[in-house]
């Protein structure tokens, strides 16, 4: 379907018509004569866009002749498109360009390209005329379908999974009916995407027994797209009378309708509500109000702005369906009364189909139907590979239905969802992604004085409030992401599916001629290189962030000549800088990879360019000496860039930058703080380099409270430059209090900090929606500020303060709960602390789940009571204080703990007997002996590792009753001469790392009936594989590196012990010690 990206295209060209016509030039007689020529074309075929768009879901020569439409418009597009680059490029104002005074360009390529583009517009747009389409039918006239009107009945046995649901609504409202003094009207909404069974529930409701006994009067309306207050008000008057109504006016309509409520208690659903107007719904709810005490009236809806707009009380958002209750539904549709007959393959496919449903009920109980008359494993095959559009006549209606939403939409919120095709489904997307996506292609539309940038939000927030998307979540740096439903999936794919194209690069699938968007697409396991040489002409090529495959360029002529009108370049891996130095309509540049040193300074003339994303670019040392000149430049994305030395001059001239993820702060002019002062950021910013900062003038005009949508700040000292670290610190804390940030502020991180206190707006907490915090490195300060005061803080961390002594009542700040949400606390490099104390009466870290104490502390014996943690990371503490965490958190499922570099940890004996709940547990660098009781009583362990204790000789006894095992790694135990894995029934994995006096495996291996993984490495004296590895049936992969004997005795067919590992389907064996491999499982 192509009529939304037509509409967009048109509007674009016919504003750049528009420009061009309007200067006072004087244009060559035929190109002026063909531009007014395709000006009149394109405005009279516009006109009959949203007629065509209606048609051609029954008219195939209408897809085709909108489709041969579109193409034509992106010609055009281009051309103007090349003409305007090209012009900039010479230095000569569009407008010079364009007319007699540069006679050889307009002669030779300017009036031949037009010209073609007009006859191919006006050949197409005569064939109009015998498709008999209409003039002016607007966006919002959605044909009318009979099949879309509701009643009251319903089905109960046919309904799975909404009880709870049900039971909500009855609830609230009987308790509402039953409050006498009660006047207001109660209005309760229900939202959510098409097919979830929105009606199904208000039927179940209306149906109730309870309710039909609450209420005096209770009506059933259908309202669908024409939300006319006359006839809403009409049906509910022949709904309570039974009868046809003969008033034709509203007043006397409406007059009559209270005439009929007063005194009563009603209750009324308007099935199916698409209306946004407040004013209408205002008018019908006027005649409804006060008319009964406890009356009530339920809405249906898609449309959150509609449910935000009716309700009195919050709107249920409706749910998919549960696993369970989506497979209950498909039986009783697929298998009806042969439920119990179902052989085990249709089982197997059925539950794979009723997945792809994504617990939909509408689609369920369509493709059930369609399978209740076929009984052959075949054709259950074939509806579960089918796309949705390809199942028989139920599969069109599913998407008729899903399809209303997007028919709602305005064109250039069509093109904007239909795009999201590209992504294969249950892909995680990100909301500036997509953003810049739509803004390179064109697809947000100018709106006065809102930014692009801006508009595309609004965009992206509606679309989300319509259900389009869905799993909607916001980091603390401010990241959006999303996904779409399958099924919604499915709807843009039918849209436009044959010009957004997801390719599996392993499967090297053919590329359709229509593809303009390409995604690149492969698993991680992939070795394949793509060469884009070959590639079709496109406007976006997308690799995906997830992929690890790497691409070349054969021919870079050739790429460069194919891609020339290229806007959104998104990749990976090795692709050269050089490849896409002549790509001048770029708009959309993500480069990421430890290849990219530095950027040609030819990017610098990328006039188009709206997002630049260098992400991860490790070795990145410069960028552009002329990036100033992008002048769209909106986002800037050098997160990862670790390499960067500095940032160019004169950043401060790009107005339209909304995301900068880091800044260097320089000593030259042009590279100051007060670069920033302008621009409006959002989200994560980075600012490193504050050695440079002279004084607090200069850090105040960076306006960083006045950046109220940033939600993550580092505020650093240091810098890549080592002689700039060597910093005097002595305006550190008149620096800092100058940088006070925005309220909104959810992440803050100071770092390199010297001064001796925190500033006044982290003592006076002005910030008090943080949710993360990081001290790093601020050795000078002794007291911290008090952060248990902030009720949304999740993740604090303490690193390398070391004057801090004491974390007493100013840390927590007198409050009767301190740290309330506090999750997370890390505390590390702090040498000096003492006392960490609690007061009397007060409630601490209640909800603190994770705790790191390492590489300090050694004073400090005594910790508060932690009886919620669940995770504990200690190195280097003393035994008072490790029998002290313990004692208290009792609670654990997870525990490290490490010794230092100089000194193994002591681990006292009986330092876990009350931890029955511990499921992993690591020991690094301890003097752990065999015969220690520490595994003794530790029934729900499933993780077991033990680092460089270089003392064990065997493994601990307790080992063998460890029944819930199901991963043993030993690593670096240098004295370790025996490994007993009795009665380790469970265990699926096991590695066994640089034990260099290990020379065997125990026989009683042949026991591990349920081992997967066999790991073993650098174990120089392992001699040989014991004979019961021979019955280890269910190992898949065993792997084996810088054992010398046991690569000789392993070699495939020829080695003594090949006929015992034969059976195991994934061997790998090197002769070279690689821990790469290792930590990588």
């Amino acid at each position: 379907m192509a009529d939304a990206f037509v509409s967009a295209l048109f509007s674009t060209i016919l504003s750049n018509l528009d420009s061009l016509l309007r200067k006072e030039v004087r244009l060559a007689a035929s190109l002026k004569t063909d531009l007014e020529s395709l000006h009149r074309t394109f405005t009279t075929i516009q006109a009959v866009l949203h007629d065509a768009e209606q048609k051609q879901w029954k008219s195939e020569a209408i897809k085709i002749w909108l489709r041969d439409l579109e193409q034509a418009a992106y010609d055009l597009e281009d051309v103007l498109d090349d003409f305007k680059s090209d012009a900039r490029g010479s230095g000569i104002k569009v407008s010079t360009f364009f007319s007699l005074h540069n006679p050889l360009l307009f002669r030779l390529n300017m009036a031949r390209r037009v010209k073609t583009a007009r006859e191919k517009v006006d050949a197409i747009a005569e064939e109009r005329i015998k498709f008999h389409l209409e003039a002016g039918v607007g966006e919002a006239a959605i044909e009318g379908n009979n099949e879309r009107e509701t009643s009251s009945l319903v089905n109960e046995s046919e309904v799975f999974g909404r009880a709870d649901e049900k039971g909500e609504l009855v609830s609230m409202i009987l308790g509402n009916a039953s409050h006498h003094d009660h006047d207001d009207l109660s209005v309760y909404a229900i939202c959510g995407m098409g097919g979830l069974g929105k009606t199904t529930i208000a039927q179940l409701v209306y149906n109730d027994q309870d309710v039909a006994k609450a209420f005096d009067l209770r009506v059933w309306v259908c309202v669908s797209d024409d939300f006319d207050v006359k006839k809403l008000t009409k049906a509910i008057v022949e709904s309570i009378d039974r009868k046809s109504c003969d008033i034709q006016d509203l007043d006397p309509l409406q007059q009559h309708l209270v005439e009929k409520l007063v005194g009563k208690r009603f209750f009324i659903v308007l099935d199916d509500v698409w209306n946004e107007s407040r004013d209408k719904w205002d008018r019908l709810k006027q005649a409804l109000q006060s008319r009964g005490r406890g009356s009530a009236v339920i809405v249906t809806t898609r449309l959150e702005k509609v449910a935000l707009m009716v309700g009195t009380v919050p709107f249920h958002r409706l749910g998919c369906l549960s696993d369970d209750d989506s497979w209950s539904l498909f039986k009783q549709k697929a298998f009806g009364m042969r439920t119990n007959e179902c052989n085990a393959d249709l089982d197997t496919i059925g539950r794979q189909i009723v997945r792809r449903c994504g617990g939909v009920p509408l689609a369920i109980k369509a493709i059930g139907s369609i399978l209740r008359s076929k009984s052959q494993e075949s054709e259950w095959l074939h509806v579960r590979d089918s796309e949705i559009w390809n199942l028989e006549d139920e599969g069109r209606r599913i998407l008729a239905v899903l399809r209303l939403s997007y028919e709602h939409l305005p064109s250039y919120m069509r093109q904007c969802f239909s795009f999201c095709s590209i992504f294969p489904k249950d892909y995680v997307m990100r909301k500036d992604e997509l953003i810049g996506l739509w803004m390179a292609n064109g697809f947000i539309p100018s709106r006065g004085p809102l930014d692009l940038h801006d508009m595309g939000c609004e965009i992206f927030s509606e679309l989300t409030r319509r259900s389009f998307f869905q799993e909607i979540n916001e980091d603390v740096r401010g990241t959006v992401t999303c996904k779409m439903h399958d099924l919604i999936h499915d709807v843009a794919t039918s849209i436009k599916g044959y010009e957004c194209c997801v390719i599996e690069a392993d499967k090297r699938l053919e590329i359709p001629k229509t593809a303009r968007h390409l995604f690149l697409h492969g698993s991680s396991s992939s070795r394949n290189i793509m060469d884009l040489s070959k590639l079709p002409p496109l406007r976006s090529l997308i690799f995906d962030r997830n992929s690890y495959f790497d691409c070349n360029i054969s021919n870079p002529s050739n790429f460069t000549r194919n891609q020339k009108h290229l806007k959104v370049l998104d990749v990976g891996g090795r692709f050269s800088s050089t490849s896409f130095k002549s790509l001048k309509h770029l708009r959309y540049l993500r480069l990421k990879g430890h290849y990219v040193k530095a950027l040609p300074e030819s990017t610098s003339s990328f006039h188009n360019l709206q997002t630049l994303k260098l992400q991860e670019c490790l070795i990145l040392e410069m960028l552009p000496k002329g990036l100033k000149n992008l002048k769209n430049l909106r986002y800037l994305d050098l997160r990862g860039c670790n390499g960067l030395i500095s940032m160019p001059v004169g950043l401060g001239e790009l107005t339209c930058l909304r995301k900068l993820s880091k800044f260097i702060v320089g000593k030259d002019n042009g590279c100051g703080i007060d670069e920033l002062k302008e621009l409006d950021l959002e989200g994560e910013l980075s600012i490193t380099g504050l050695c440079n900062v002279k004084n607090s003038t200069e850090a105040r005009n960076a306006n960083l409270i006045k950046k109220q949508n940033l939600r993550s700040l580092e505020l650093s000292w240091h810098s890549t430059d080592w002689e700039s670290s060597q910093h005097q610190h002595g305006n550190d804390e008149e620096i800092l209090n100058a940088l006070q940030p925005p309220p909104s502020l959810k992440k803050l991180r100071i770092s390199g900090y010297q001064g001796v206190r925190f500033p006044k707006w982290m003592m006076d907490l002005l910030l008090p929606n943080l949710v993360e915090i990081e001290l790093i490195g601020c050795g000078g300060c002794d007291q911290l500020p008090p952060l248990g005061k902030l009720r949304f803080l999740k993740v604090l961390t303490i690193w390398g303060m070391g004057t801090l002594k004491r974390m007493d009542s100013g840390f927590y700040g007198d409050m009767e709960s301190s740290f309330p949400s506090l999750e997370v606390l890390k505390i590390e490099g702090v040498p000096c602390l003492e006392e960490w104390r609690t007061m009397n009466g007060g409630e601490y870290f209640p909800l603190l789940r994770s705790l790191s104490i390492r590489g300090c502390c050694p004073k400090l014996v005594k910790l508060p009571m932690l009886q919620s943690l669940k995770e504990l990371d200690v190195r280097g503490a003393n035994a008072t204080l490790l029998n002290s965490l313990m004692m208290n958190a009792t609670n654990l499922a997870s525990l490290e703990l490490e010794g230092r570099f100089d000194e193994p940890m002591d681990i006292p004996d009986g330092l876990l007997r009350n931890h029955k709940h511990l499921e992993r547990l690591s020991i690094w660098g301890s003097s752990l002996k065999s015969s220690s009781d520490l595994l003794d009583n530790l029934p729900s362990l499933k993780s077991l590792s033990l680092v460089n204790c270089s003392q064990l000789e065997s493994l601990p006894r307790g080992l063998q009753n460890l029944r819930c095992l199901e991963t043993l790694q030993l690593v670096g135990c240098e004295s370790l001469v025996f490994v007993a894995v009795n009665g380790l029934s469970s265990l699926s994995s096991l590695s066994i790392w640089n034990c260099e006096k290990l020379s065997s495996l125990p026989e009683s291996i042949q026991h591990l009936s349920s081992l997967r993984f066999l790991w073993i490495g650098d174990c120089p004296n392992m001699m040989a594989l014991p004979q019961g590895v021979r019955s280890l049936t269910a190992l898949q992969r065993l792997y084996i590196a810088g054992c010398p004997h046991l690569e000789r005795r392993c070699k495939k067919d020829t080695g003594e012990d090949w006929p015992i590992i034969a059976h195991i389907p994934d061997i790998q064996i090197h002769p070279t010690r690689s821990i790469f491999y290792f930590f990588q499982f």
